[in-house]
């Protein structure tokens, strides 16, 4: 079993997301893979590749119409703001097309390390 790590985000949506589809998103079984080509952010110093992680949970919570809290627990070597944003469908799924909007990061906490 790898490491996990815990990250609290502020995250921005391009529309209102609906409460159930919060609530779905909340819902969602874990762990779930997603599949991450290698970001374009670190395309120089990384080799091209598309490496499998897993989201352990993912919790939204509405702060106002357009921006939400998310709390996640990931695989370590999860990239967390490219799961966010999709990086160009270099993630996938990536929380933007689970919520049906563009979505970024403004803000991105780790709260907790387990090894």
């Amino acid at each position: 079993e790898t490491k996990r790590k815990f990250y609290r985000a502020l995250v921005w949506t391009s529309k209102e997301v609906s409460p159930a589809r919060i609530a779905e998103i909340n819902a969602m079984a874990t762990p779930f893979p997603i599949d991450q080509d290698t970001p374009v952010r670190v395309l120089h110093r990384r080799s091209l590749a598309t490496r499998v992680r897993h989201i352990h949970s993912i919790k939204c919570t509405v702060v106002n119409p357009r921006f939400l809290l998310l709390d996640l627990q990931t695989e370590a070597g999860t990239y967390v703001k490219e799961f966010v944003h999709g990086d160009l469908g270099r993630t996938r799924p990536s929380l933007g097309s689970l919520l049906h909007c563009d979505a970024d990061i403004l803000q991105l906490d780790v709260d907790q390390v387990e090894v």
